[in-house]
């Protein structure tokens, strides 16, 4: 049983977006593929058709994979790494300007010259995304890695509609017009595509080919590999073709917590789950509220604030920089940052000014499960909208950006660094609990790491099913007010809220489309949906 949001089967499903994304995963599921499969499969479809979301040239892949022979959990890390040349005073750094609201001030306080850790050659790591991609079907897929691409090349061999894509297009038009490559792959023409025109993705085929015939490690090691660092170093960047050979995904022992009666994994640093972690260890320590009234909404966002300036104070990369993460991950400190809340259950935490807006986004999020109780839940991203914007010649590869996720300012915990992987947002998780296992993620920039404890709550706590938790009202606040609150969560609570003190912004949306997979022990079916799209196998 399926429609756009919610798919049942009995033998595996996927939660992703855009739909033909799902589609593709489910049909990998019907050829005889695992969860694994699938999930590597529309990850490299939704690069196909949401370039500006991801793209198999995107700075970062997370996941967390439950291993359905073994019960064993896994944490899939290929977040991409600073240039062996780079260096902390590697950007020209200008000073914020009066209500400046460029990317850079928004998330550093500062400008950087040229937004060069931004756009261009110099804000280009090794990309991590199709080595998340391929380590994921490598470790544990059941079939060929030329069927897991093949999908991709069926999606583009006519052409697709640009859609969204059209869009992100207008949006960046400056930006674009300044890399050659960049602009003919996304404009043939040279005109600003229309949603429903059709796009024919200009060498993405040749790329894909030479992906399947090759294996992904080519894309580091091999022809695409060289192009991409010879590119890069032509026009400027310091990313070598060693840089390209070097880069290896990591699978390690994720991070795990309990909340209730559930053990709750995610990707270890540098990606953002620990943050996702730790609220949910805090509220683990308070009695639940269970209705959305606006005792729960103000103790959910005074946890948000003291989650948020540990993560700001605190993480980097732990090879770095002394990260303090077992410490933030257990309960006894939990217990101590919640103390205040307890003993002054009404107070509100207004030490702090405003914190800024955040920019654009570029991220997208698969969730699948299969009936031999393999389950995946993996985040994936460009950074920004289209990342660099720097295309390779001749491949149709638009890079990420990944050395923006890193503090262009010198001497910061987050700061450049070689070999240094730069902190990100990304949260994919992971809830076991005793009659279900259930993928969960969204993108969203900043705000996944807020919504994506609600969610697990939700699970949890009041059993909602994947898609009921992905559609109920969120929540985003960092280290300090205005608090965002869907509109959904009515007007009367977010008046209670005005009226408790906190400065509220109502919003019609926060981040975005959650996408989750479930396996039902008892009933033996699995179970996908959420606010994307979803697609099940037959039989």
């Amino acid at each position: 049983m399926s429609d756009s949001k919610e798919a049942i089967s009995r033998s595996g499903a996927v939660a992703a977006n855009p739909a033909p994304a799902a589609e593709a995963g489910a049909r990998v599921l019907e050829m005889g593929g695992n969860a694994m499969d699938a999930a590597s499969a529309a990850s490299m479809a939704c690069c196909m058709l949401q370039p500006h979301s991801t793209g198999v040239g995107g700075y970062v892949c997370c996941a967390v994979v439950l291993e359905g022979k073994t019960g064993r959990v896994w944490s899939v890390d290929a977040n991409s790494i600073a240039p062996a040349a780079a260096h902390e005073r590697m950007y020209e750094i200008l000073p914020k300007r009066p209500n400046g609201d460029s990317h850079n001030e928004n998330e550093y306080e500062c400008r950087v010259k040229d937004d060069a850790n931004i756009y261009g050659p110099l804000s280009v790591g090794p990309p991590g995304m199709m080595a998340g991609m391929g380590i994921v079907w490598e470790r544990w897929g059941k079939l060929e890695w030329r069927d897991i691409v093949q999908p991709s090349l069926d999606l583009i061999s006519d052409g697709i509609a640009y859609d969204t894509t059209a869009g992100a297009i207008k949006s960046l038009e400056q930006e674009i017009r300044r890399f050659p490559a960049t602009a003919e792959h996304l404009m043939p023409n040279g005109n600003l595509p229309k949603p429903d025109d059709i796009w024919h993705r200009r060498d993405m085929d040749k790329t894909l080919e030479r992906v399947a015939e090759a294996g992904w490690r080519d894309f580091y090691d091999g022809e695409i590999g060289h192009k991409i660092a010879d590119s890069i170093q032509e026009a400027g960047g310091i990313l070598t073709r060693d840089d390209m050979a070097n880069f290896e995904p990591r699978v390690t022992a994720p991070y795990c917590v309990s909340f209730r009666d559930a053990e709750v994994y995610g990707p270890i640093l540098t990606n953002g789950c620990i943050s996702s972690l730790q609220i949910l260890n805090m509220l683990d320590c308070l009695e639940p509220i269970l209705e959305d009234s606006p005792a729960y909404w103000h103790r959910y966002a005074e946890v948000l604030k003291l989650a948020w300036r540990d993560r700001l104070q605190y993480l980097g990369d732990p090879a770095f920089v002394e990260v303090p993460y077992e410490r933030l991950l257990s309960k006894e400190y939990a217990a101590g940052r919640v103390e205040s809340l307890k003993q002054f259950p009404e107070s509100i935490d207004q030490r702090m000014p405003p914190n800024p807006v955040e920019g654009s986004h570029g991220t997208l999020h698969v969730s699948t499960a299969d009936i031999e109780g393999n389950v995946v839940s993996i985040t994936i991203s460009q950074g920004g909208s289209f990342g660099s914007c720097f295309t390779v010649p001749g491949t149709g590869v638009i890079l990420g950006h990944g050395m923006f996720r890193l503090d262009p300012r010198p001497g910061r915990a987050n700061s450049v660094g070689p070999g240094k992987r730069p902190l990100n947002n990304t949260a994919a998780m992971l809830v076991r609990q005793p009659s279900r296992d259930t993928a969960i993620g969204l993108p969203g920039g900043r705000k996944i790491i807020s919504v994506m404890p609600r969610a697990v709550e939700l699970l949890v706590e009041r059993k909602f099913s994947g898609r009921r938790a992905a559609e109920a009202p969120r929540m985003h606040s960092e280290a300090s007010e205005p608090i965002q609150i869907t509109e959904s969560a009515g007007d009367d609570t977010i008046a209670a809220l005005k009226e408790m003190g906190h400065e509220m912004k109502p919003m019609e949306r926060i981040a975005g489309a959650m996408n989750c997979a479930e396996i039902l022990r008892e009933e033996r079916i699995i179970r996908a949906g959420g606010t994307g799209c979803a697609a099940g196998a037959s039989g």
